[in-house]
């Protein structure tokens, strides 16, 4: 088996325990109703779970297609394949954390839309322009829809900082 496909099924086994893992932690968690505090956990449990199957599977029978192959063949990734990127992984978690910082005094709406802003920069590929107006739109919407959703139609309180008195 090819080390990238060893990979694709080490990652697809890694995700379904991590998965297992978070539906274990999420069944601890009290329960109120079908929709409360623990419905997301739990879809995103489940999708974990699912990626986490499909991943090992995906990986799994490229190995059995290897197995077919003949003899010779050459095992190493494409070379088109793009390096790993470290930078947009170290700039999201520090938005991320930045995120996580401005919540309370911000509020979620205020801190979610900076920061989903910020986001889109970041992950805009190399070459493209970067749609500021686009990216802000996007971003108030984002943060707005879900932050209605979940005060008023999971009511489940945000923190909602200075918009606090303004809001019903």
């Amino acid at each position: 088996m090819s080390a990238i496909r060893t990979k694709d099924t080490a990652v697809g086994l890694a995700m379904l325990a991590a998965g297992l893992g978070y539906l274990y932690l999420t069944t601890g968690l009290p329960r109120r109703g079908a929709v409360d505090a623990t419905f997301i956990p739990y879809v995103l449990a489940g999708g974990m779970i699912l990626l986490g199957l499909l991943q090992a599977f995906v990986g799994w029978r490229r190995h059995d297609a290897d197995a077919e192959e003949a003899p010779g063949v050459d095992d190493e990734a494409p070379s088109s394949d793009a390096p790993a990127n470290y930078m947009t992984v170290v700039k999201t978690l520090v938005l991320f954390a930045t995120f996580t910082a401005l919540l309370r005094p911000l509020g979620f709406p205020v801190a979610a839309a900076l920061y989903l802003f910020f986001q889109f920069i970041v992950l805009t590929p190399d070459g493209r322009t970067i749609s500021y107006w686009r990216y802000a739109a996007l971003a108030i919407i984002g943060a707005v829809i879900t932050f209605v959703s979940f005060r008023y139609g999971f009511d489940l309180i945000l923190p909602a900082g200075p918009l606090t008195p303004y809001l019903p």
